[in-house]
């Protein structure tokens, strides 16, 4: 990350903030390339696209996602030629709206094809009477919500994913490459499955670890904003086939997967154990498909359970120790709390994590009137709806 650029990506995540978004600093996007293409049996088997600054995302409360991406440089040269590139990445990641924020400088040109590019050109005057524009209830400022606008916390969140065990590489690699570039509806099956490879090796004692955990979590909420939208697209009324089909990118897909786990099955040897779902769904399906139906039911609140899970995840570096209710105050969303806690209780139970895990985020996401780390709602809810499919 460079240091001089930093200054305005934290700027940009402060104004998408400000504008309800939830965030994510440096987006890196890349290739697998196998070995033979790379041109030697050891040689490096990914490429980079490129990366973007600044990803700020909001789901509205119909599950419709909206997409920012930011492109942050303190360098005054090619501003004009950078326009057509920015165009190119914000196509690329089907972004909403693309940010070219600069220090100073930006040529007239720029701001000339900012219209006809349908780029947003951001100086630091603009970005400051664009958060005029922006009013918050939220203290941005002060307290523990200003640790993700402190540039030296920012960068030493970033450098702890790059420090971790060798063991835990996979995880952070999908965590940081993959989840970004597997088409969008693998990833509710991926996270569980690279956090039960590493389940061996998270430590809920390590402030990284628990980082970690909190951004798979950060993930998976937003791979249930998308399986969730295309559920209302298609199917509302029946939550379980919707799923199914969004779980093997449609109708054709799923039929495919269940014909082959037919054939395997009359193939299998005889007194082999039968899968529970069919041999095409994890046999967690049916928890997947009652976390997903409760997000359904409260469509209003998952914005708030990304922005919830971005700060608790950066506070573990931070050493901050407060609870969402302290750190929201009057804005704070018990109901949205309870669903973050939801998420991060189904990701331990599936992927075998150390329990210790789930007690944490209980422990943040308290509601007013239990005690951290006590018995609260939201710990209650993993219990609750034990027959969603028909909904």
């Amino acid at each position: 990350m460079s240091e001089l650029d930093l200054g305005l990506k934290v700027a940009s995540r402060r104004l998408l903030w400000r504008m309800g978004f939830t965030t994510r600093v440096d987006v890196p996007l890349r290739a697998f390339v196998p070995p033979r293409a790379s041109g030697t049996r050891s040689g490096p088997r990914y490429e980079t696209y490129t990366d973007l600054d600044v990803l700020g995302l909001a789901v509205s409360p119909g599950f419709a996602l909206r997409t920012v991406i930011a492109d942050c440089k303190t360098t005054q040269r090619g501003s004009t030629e950078r326009m057509f590139w920015v165009r190119g990445v914000s196509d690329f990641f089907a972004a909403d709206d693309a940010w070219m924020v600069r220090a100073g400088g930006v040529t007239a040109a720029s701001r000339q094809l900012a219209g006809r590019l349908g780029i947003s050109v951001l100086e630091p005057t603009d970005v400051a009477r664009l958060e005029e524009y922006h009013p918050t209830d939220l203290n941005l400022d002060s307290g523990p919500l200003a640790l993700l606008f402190d540039q030296e916390r920012v960068a030493g969140y970033m450098k702890a994913f790059t420090t971790l065990d060798k063991k835990l590489e996979r995880l952070v690699e999908y965590r940081q490459f993959d989840y970004w570039v597997y088409e969008e509806h693998r990833n509710l099956l991926q996270v569980v499955a690279h956090l039960r490879q590493a389940n061996q090796h998270l430590d809920p004692r390590q402030p990284a670890h628990r980082a970690l955990f909190m951004d798979c979590a950060w993930l998976y909420a937003l791979s249930l904003a998308h399986a969730a939208q295309h559920v209302r697209a298609v199917h509302v009324t029946d939550v379980d086939t919707a799923l199914q089909q969004y779980l093997f990118g449609g109708q054709m897909a799923l039929q495919e997967k269940q014909h082959l786990a037919a054939v395997l099955q009359r193939l299998a040897p005889k007194g082999a154990e039968a899968s529970t779902t069919d041999g095409v769904l994890p046999d967690w399906y049916p928890r997947l498909l009652e976390l997903l139906t409760r997000h359904l039911r409260r469509p209003a609140v998952i914005n708030d359970e990304l922005r919830y899970a971005e700060w608790v995840a950066e506070a573990q570096l931070a050493k901050d120790t407060s609870t969402l209710v302290q750190v929201f105050g009057p804005a704070f969303d018990p109901l949205a709390a309870k669903l973050l806690a939801d998420v991060c209780g189904f990701l331990v139970t599936m992927a075998g994590l150390d329990p210790d895990f789930r007690a944490f985020a209980r422990s943040v996401a308290a509601q007013p009137d239990a005690p951290a780390g006590g018995p609260s709602t939201s710990s209650a809810a993993t219990e609750e709806a034990p027959n969603p499919g028909k909904d």
